[in-house]
């Protein structure tokens, strides 16, 4: 009990915080943080779903997709500029991951370019497993049909238009 209070403590401490640089932020960065509330309160209610299904399936006595084999991890996902212009943060679950501009364009095309979302959804898989192992390593990420693909395509889609960045 006494872990909520402290949590909801610091939510509205949090809340105060943002609330009182909001005057300071120009009109791109407030269209940025709303995409960025979006995908978050997106990512909370598919991870709360999730959960949800979980637990009816204990209770019915279904098998769990950990057990079946099938992922099901949750993902949070954000994209940002670096202060400096020069690189791009790609942060997975509160870990921050340094993508250089040409990096960065490569997932933008990914996302964009093929014809299908499936299609996409493979390249990116093929990327990171040549180009950022390291990453799928470090968030458990052994096959393209994981989850982390799918919210990378959403966020990336979300962040950048199709002519790319900047």
């Amino acid at each position: 009990m006494a872990k909520k209070a402290g949590s909801e403590s610091q939510k509205t401490r949090l809340e105060q915080e943002l609330s009182a640089l909001l005057p300071e932020i120009n009109e791109d960065g407030l269209v940025f943080l709303l995409r960025q509330a979006n995908v978050i309160i997106h990512n909370q209610r598919t991870a709360k779903l999730n959960e949800e299904i979980q637990e009816l399936d204990r209770k019915r006595g279904l098998e769990s997709p950990a057990a079946s084999g099938v992922r099901r991890d949750s993902f949070t996902i954000m994209i940002d500029r670096s202060e400096s212009g020069k690189s791009y943060h790609l942060t997975v679950n509160g870990r921050k991951h340094f993508f250089d501009i040409a990096d960065t364009r490569k997932l933008v095309a990914l996302c964009y370019r093929p014809e299908t979302k499936t299609a996409a959804l493979r390249f990116l898989y093929e990327f990171f497993t040549n180009e950022r192992d390291d990453i799928l390593m470090e968030h458990g990420v052994k096959e393209p049909e994981n989850q982390f693909f799918e919210v990378l395509f959403r966020e990336v889609r979300a962040s950048f238009s199709q002519d790319g960045i900047l």
